[in-house]
């Protein structure tokens, strides 16, 4: 049902086109008709609604004239190209047409009509025609009128949020397509580091690699992944990293929290774990240290990263492009529902997020 009313009211198809225009002018006929009938009543006992209904027959032309004459001439022409005087004064021209249209139609068909039913006329002049012809024509083409505007504006609206979908969602795939070498470029380098010091793990690294690329290429694809899934991705990414490190990195990792009843944007927090290993643990000529920290409650994820850093480097972790993406993607994808910090000093960088997962923001092409 709402399928049809929708078509019919937003529908470009001739058949709805004349269904929904067929249907306004009835109503115009029945409401003109029931209004000339309670004005005619002076309390006699003479059918006055068939005369009144007749007479608004007669009426209906001059109310679509104008109405067409501003929907398909005076709007387009002129107030949708912002040529407003212009059109103003067409406005203008036609009204005072189409009231003295009614003049002429009260001599040559109203009058007529009347006295061939004996049904006496109760005033009768140019004047008296005039306006009243231009109190009716004013009246139906001003709902036409509004009812077309209103059309147009909800019609531009769907086409204005349809583009800033389709901007949203290319803008999403800039910057996955940014995430995606970033993070094949870092850990390709990581097994290059095992291979280079012959590494028995080298192997092993290889075939987790392989099971991001699967990932990366075909979950990824989804608007939203399993949080499951993700946290699984992340944990691959840190066993390559301290399989690379070996015992001079001390990593914490902690996870609370059920994941498997959650979804989240693919490789959303990967970026920052990327951050914390490139320019805060590899960094370090000592003892390298990240601290972990993703705890889920309710519908709300809580992910704080720490890592050490060199207070010699001249490239703050926050300056680099992981972070930024991450910040876009939450703006575009978690607008007013996530609450990203960063903090930094001398030694340590800390990340704290808090994303309420359930308000993403889907966006569809």
């Amino acid at each position: 049902m709402d399928s049809f009313f929708s078509k019919l009211v937003l529908s470009n198809r001739s058949d709805y086109r004349f269904s929904r225009h067929f249907l306004f002018w009835v109503v115009c006929w029945a409401f003109q008709g029931f209004i000339y009938g309670f004005y005619y009543n002076n309390g006699e006992t003479r059918d006055i609604f068939s005369v009144s209904f007749v007479e608004s027959a007669i009426f209906l032309p001059q109310h679509i004239f104008l109405s067409y004459a501003i929907i398909y001439f005076v709007l387009p022409m002129y107030i949708f190209r912002e040529r407003y005087w212009a059109g103003f004064l067409w406005v203008i021209v036609l009204i005072l047409i189409t009231a003295v249209l009614s003049p002429v139609l009260n001599y040559n068909l109203i009058r007529p009509f009347r006295e061939s039913v004996n049904f006496p006329l109760k005033h009768f002049s140019f004047f008296y025609s005039f306006m009243g012809g231009l109190r009716g024509s004013l009246t139906v083409a001003g709902f036409a009128v509004a009812i077309k505007l209103i059309k147009t504006w909800y019609t531009k609206k769907i086409e204005n949020e349809q583009l800033e979908k389709e901007r949203v969602k290319a803008e999403l795939e800039v910057l996955k397509g940014q995430i995606h070498p970033h993070f094949m470029f870092n850990t390709l380098n990581s097994i290059y580091s095992l291979a280079l010091k012959r590494s028995e793990e080298t192997p092993e690294a290889i075939l987790k690699l392989s099971q991001l690329m699967r990932y990366i290429l075909t979950e990824c694809a989804r608007p939203v992944v399993p949080l499951a899934k993700e946290v699984e991705v992340l944990q691959h990414y840190i066993e390559l990293e301290k399989s690379r490190f070996g015992n001079r990195l001390d990593m914490a990792v902690n996870i609370k929290g059920d994941l498997d009843t959650s979804v989240i944007a693919p490789l959303l927090l990967l970026p920052l774990l990327e951050n914390s290993f490139k320019h805060g643990a590899n960094e370090m000529v000592e003892q390298a240290w990240i601290s972990f920290d993703l705890h889920i409650q309710g519908d709300f994820l809580k992910f704080k990263l720490i890592n050490g850093r060199s207070a010699d480097t001249d490239n703050p972790n926050s300056i680099h492009i992981g972070l930024q993406n991450v910040k876009k993607r939450l703006q575009l994808l978690y607008p007013n529902a996530h609450d990203l910090r960063i903090a930094e000093d001398d030694d340590t960088f800390v990340i704290t997020l808090t994303v309420a997962l359930n308000a993403i923001k889907l966006i569809e092409a």
